[in-house]
């Protein structure tokens, strides 16, 4: 078997199937990781064509008194529906054109790009419930038992947003912050705010629960005809971070896009001879602190930011360019070669940017403005008063993926441990479940041979003092052919990286998903 299998439609367990442990499950972990992925890669004779576009699946691994249990439904949306009523794709998505069917063009019109509800990348926490949510105006309440839908929200009814990223921040007091953009003759990125009211009612789908939204503060984009791709932001105490890189949806092609058959993705222009620009905004007021410029790159993630002597650091996982896109196709991904795209293809590393929060208008042109020791990153004043960032390239050469840390206790704030997937490499490594020590830049690696993990989810002890005190969940597919169950939830030392329970599922195999969230009966 190869990693060609995990890109194909899977069947739904809407029914807990309960896991086979081995080892120990750690008496504190109660509670349930829920992942969101794609699920239906193809409605009839028809086929999705990139891995953002399939229609969502839901997972639930619960776990309590020892014991580990798994579920999955898919979403039952609208575009689900359409599709399905149609025997056929009739909902174009971020990289699949769909001619749609005759009896579904008013359909498919409201459903236009930024507007579907396929919400197949993430899930986020507000008012005791939970949410999926993808890069669209549409999140949908999600049944934590049954992983029903109870129905979907459309936040533009809220806030005047046409989309919001898939990477929502919220505060230990239940506030969920978030990016959105505003499209039109002149673009915005937009802050968002919201925050619980006490007055959720869960008999209604109306998303009353949303109207305490504010937009906190508007940045136009640099292009008043495009807008730059942002799938998620950096959130410190007193900041928003929010990357403005030079990938843009051109809003003249996509307009055409369908009178010519072509997709959102079509629309993309990598503008390599622009620089990226780095806005940081005021949480409290909304004012722009300042906009800093890069040597153009991209991001999908950013790790966490935090503030430190006046200073601004910013860790994400950026890319030289945007050729990683080409290997998210599926024809790419279903492909005897995929893992040897994975390791062409210009992977992920790990940046560190420091941003001077007060920028001396007395400094020199030349002069870099960070003041703080122990960074190798750079702020230089430019000759037209901006100020141009070089990052510090904290662990050379590896290939990285979905960050995760103890965001509860250390989001926003100076930390020290990170926690990613690393991806296939050109000294033969595969993927692979990764700890980085900030400080020390010491890895620690599980791995196994054959297996396929997903993003790890940091679950900390309640009663732990440290920040690595706790445990990583993380779905595995091995693809190992000889092995009867292939499917497991492993559950490491978040310290040592070393294994402390499995809990093997007699399914064939887990969706390969996006990302997802631990919600713990503790709290």
């Amino acid at each position: 078997m190869g990693l060609h299998t995990l890109y194909r439609t899977i069947d739904e367990h809407t029914k807990p199937v309960e896991g086979r442990v081995v080892g120990t499950i750690p008496s504190w972990i109660n509670g349930s990781l829920y992942r969101n992925g794609p699920g239906i890669y193809e409605v009839g004779d028809t086929k999705y064509k990139f891995f953002f576009d399939p229609l969502a699946i839901f997972q639930r691994f619960h776990i309590h008194s020892g014991k580990a249990f798994y579920q999955s439904r898919i979403l039952k949306s609208d575009t689900y529906k359409a599709n399905m009523a149609a025997r056929k794709i009739v909902v174009s998505e971020f990289g699949t054109f769909a001619v749609p069917d005759p009896c579904q063009n008013t359909f498919k019109q409201f459903l236009s790009f930024f507007g579907y509800d396929n919400t197949l990348v993430n899930f986020f926490p507000f008012e005791d419930e939970i949410y999926a949510i993808s890069e669209s105006k549409f999140v949908h309440r999600v049944d934590p038992e049954t992983l029903d839908s109870l129905g979907k929200v459309n936040l533009s009814n809220y806030v005047a947003v046409n989309a919001a990223s898939a990477h929502a921040h919220y505060d230990a007091d239940g506030t969920v912050h978030n990016v959105g953009s505003v499209h039109g003759m002149s673009p915005e990125i937009c802050f968002v705010r919201f925050t619980p009211t006490g007055q959720n009612d869960k008999s209604s789908m109306e998303g009353s629960e949303f109207s305490s939204g504010k937009i906190v503060a508007s940045i136009p984009f640099s292009r008043r005809l495009g807008m730059s791709f942002v799938h998620s932001f950096a959130m410190t105490e007193n900041y928003y971070v929010v990357v403005e890189q030079p990938l843009f949806f051109d809003f003249l092609k996509l307009k055409e896009s369908d009178k010519n058959g072509e997709t959102a993705l079509s629309s993309l222009e990598w503008c390599p001879s622009v620089r990226a620009k780095l806005h940081v905004v005021s949480k409290h007021t909304g004012e722009k602190i300042n906009t800093y410029e890069a040597k153009a790159f991209v991001v999908f993630h950013h790790c966490n930011a935090y503030e430190e002597d006046g200073h601004i650091v910013v860790d994400l996982l950026g890319y030289k360019n945007n050729d990683m896109l080409d290997a998210f196709y599926l024809s790419n991904l279903t492909s005897q070669e995929s893992l040897e795209i994975f390791r062409r293809t210009n992977q992920g590393t790990l940046r560190r940017y420091v941003l001077p929060i007060h920028v001396d208008q007395e400094a020199s042109v030349g002069q870099n403005l960070i003041s703080f020791e122990g960074s190798k990153a750079k702020a230089i004043k430019t000759i037209n008063d901006t100020v141009l960032v070089n990052f510090e390239e904290i662990i050379p050469g590896l290939g990285l993926e979905f960050p995760q840390i103890n965001y509860r206790k250390y989001n926003g704030r100076k930390y020290r441990f990170l926690y990613v997937e690393g991806w296939p490499n050109n000294e033969g490594k595969n993927f692979r479940l990764l700890k980085i020590d900030i400080e020390t830049r010491q890895v620690l690696e599980w791995a196994e041979d054959g297996c396929y993990p997903c993003e790890p989810v940091f679950v900390p002890n309640p009663d732990g003092t440290e920040e690595d005190d706790g445990v990583l969940l993380s779905a595995i597919n091995d693809l190992k052919a000889d092995v009867h169950c292939k499917a497991f939830l492993v559950i490491l030392d978040a310290k040592t990286m070393k294994e402390i329970a499995r809990a093997y599922f007699d399914i064939p195999r887990f969706p390969r998903d996006f990302h997802g969230l631990f919600k713990s009966e503790n709290v």
